[in-house]
């Protein structure tokens, strides 16, 4: 049985209600667009709005409060005992409410009237006896925003006043948008209308509030009731399954690790979960049913955070940092090409092996440029998400039993049939996969430079020299005069380079001699003169003869860099060359 009472927000924020987020919860999340929402809702009700009638009440919907276990409360009364209650669901309402309250407050001029006295009550709860009295405010906060809350909302006359704090957090940021949002919006209304809002919210804003003293089912309820609200991310039900199972000593040290990995991953934090849940072989199953299946076999919530968590999670912050500071070089650098692949299916692998890199540089260096060497190949293979996932998942086996591994372990080998077919897409890869082919331009010309590129890929794009579709007087239809031929060079390897969007819209049909002009103009700016377009810039002419040399040549460093035999498995020749293309002097320009 669960006390349950609807309570008016004024009773909520008084009487015997000391309310605390449980340290598991996650931070503040509502945005501006929630809070501008429930702001506009309120004044509708409150007769503020379009229609100028109020409601007779509004309901804000259900709150769940935990008890303490030993406390048997079978009805909810004003005359309760005074005691702290943890706030399971309801934090985004309870946090946006209050700020909203404290604004209206701080925006009043005189500091003694109505709406002041009525607000600060319910922010700020009376402790103790009469002569012994103290005071805190009504809510408490769990993480590093707390003190933001307090000091830049709660505390009179602080919520109409620049913050005393840069933001670190994502919360920290959210609540100060909110309040000065709210600020913004509420300056602009009479006082009176500001009074009418402020007593409607207190008087007539209702919740039900449903109290419980066990916090699995408690924790259910909330999961259910959750359904109406913003929408919880993974980790969010995971912090709550693992911290609400800790003891007392451990989980304070454990929600501050769990919100520095947060911060310090930002949008990566939730996709850790589903490459943690690949890593242990439960990739099939969904993110959160096999997380807690991960956690049960590391023995409970605290063997996981200690053993699985935070090793894992700091190996992870690694992968997406490329290493910067820690790895070295050359293990940086890859851990580069890697971070620029679109998607992530070699994360787990890498993860992984370099969780424990310290103890075994060597071969967390080996594993990592294998890692490297798959990811291309595999893209270049063209294989789908799930072959190249299934793929890694093999070699997640073999890392994880930490059998001896070199290149010639089968894990690392592609087959005839796979070579072959690499061989066949890089005849024209642009065609398949214009991302992929990019990037595989952008790494061939790290290696021709002999540095590693740090500038954005995105900066880039690609450029065939032959024309895609020479106009019927272009130079170019001279130089390679048959249409088969054309179609046959224009996507191979050979005849693209990498030059950024402003260039390559000059250069589209351009002559040759032009064309290296455009070319030879890159090296200032963001976007520098790549080596593998520099590459073309000493030939006199661009035909048939120049294309396929410089795709050998191209062949010859993915063999190197990726230690693949493509050459074996290429046909003898192309199509027989038509007479048309055989070699004579490129036409001048027009």
């Amino acid at each position: 049985m669960y006390p349950t009472a609807s309570l008016s927000i004024s009773e909520l924020l008084s009487g015997p209600y000391l309310l605390n987020i449980p340290i598991f919860q996650r931070p503040y999340s509502w945005g501006r667009e929630q809070a501008e929402q429930l702001l506009d809702d309120l004044m509708e009700a409150a007769g503020l709005g379009f229609e100028g009638v109020p409601n007779r009440d509004y309901f804000l919907g259900a709150v769940v409060l935990m008890d303490a276990p030993d406390v048997q409360t079978t009805k909810l009364s004003p005359r309760m005992a005074q005691r702290e209650f943890g706030v399971i669901d309801g934090q985004q309402r309870l946090v946006t409410l209050m700020t909203l309250l404290a604004v209206l407050r701080d925006l009043e001029v005189a500091q003694r009237t109505s709406i002041v006295k009525r607000v600060q009550s319910m922010l700020l709860a009376q402790q103790g006896s009469r002569f012994r009295r103290t005071e805190r405010f009504r809510l408490h906060l769990a993480g590093r925003e707390r003190a933001v809350f307090e000091n830049n909302i709660l505390r009179p006359g602080n919520s109409v006043l620049p913050p005393d704090v840069l933001p670190i957090s994502h919360a920290e940021a959210t609540l100060i948008d909110v309040r000065d949002r709210f600020r913004a919006v509420l300056a602009e209304m009479p006082r009176s209308a500001r009074k009418d809002l402020a007593d409607f919210i207190a008087d007539r804003c209702y919740v039900v509030v449903i109290v419980g003293t066990d916090i699995d089912r408690s924790h259910q309820m909330f999961v259910v009731l959750n359904e109406r609200g913003k929408k919880l991310q993974r980790d969010d039900i995971l912090k709550s399954d693992i911290l609400s199972r800790m003891t007392t000593g451990d989980v304070g040290w454990a929600a501050r690790m769990w919100d520095d990995m947060s911060l310090a991953m930002g949008e990566d934090f939730e996709p850790f979960f589903g490459h943690l849940r690949t890593i242990f072989g439960y990739g099939r199953l969904p993110i959160v049913t096999g997380v807690r299946r991960v956690i049960r076999d590391a023995g409970g919530s605290e063997a996981f955070f200690k053993d699985v968590f935070v090793p894992y999670a700091k190996a992870y912050a690694l992968v997406r940092n490329d290493g910067e500071g820690v790895l070295p070089g050359d293990m940086q650098r890859l851990l580069r090409y890697l971070n620029r692949l679109p998607d992530a299916d070699w994360a787990p692998a890498a993860i992984l092996a370099l969780k424990q890199w310290k103890r075994d540089p060597g071969r967390a260096a080996f594993l990592l440029a294998e890692i490297e060497r798959l990811a291309m190949l595999t893209r270049m293979l063209c294989a789908g998400s799930g072959k190249r996932t299934r793929r890694f998942a093999e070699l997640i086996k073999v890392i994880r039993s930490e059998e001896l591994i070199d290149e010639t372990h089968p894990v690392l080998q592609m087959s005839r049939d796979e070579v072959r077919s690499i061989a066949f897409h890089l005849r024209d890869l642009h065609k398949r996969n214009p991302k992929v082919c990019r990037l595989l331009l952008m790494r061939l010309s790290d290696e021709m430079g002999d540095t590693a590129t740090v500038v954005d890929p995105d900066l880039y794009t690609i450029e065939h020299v032959l024309p895609q579709r020479p106009s019927a007087s272009s130079a170019w239809r001279q130089s390679v005069p048959s249409a088969e031929g054309r179609a046959e060079l224009v996507d191979c390897l050979g005849n693209l380079v990498l030059i950024t969007q402003q260039e390559n819209d000059r250069a589209r049909n351009a002559s040759w001699a032009e064309k290296k002009d455009i070319y030879g103009t890159m090296s200032v700016g963001k976007a520098p003169l790549l080596a593998v377009t520099r590459d073309v810039l000493g030939e006199r002419d661009w035909r048939r003869p120049e294309i396929e040399a410089r795709e050998q040549r191209l062949i010859d460093l993915i063999e190197k860099i990726w230690r693949i035999d493509i050459k074996s498995q290429r046909p003898a020749a192309r199509n027989v060359v038509p007479v048309e293309d055989q070699k004579k002097p490129m036409p001048p320009a027009a």
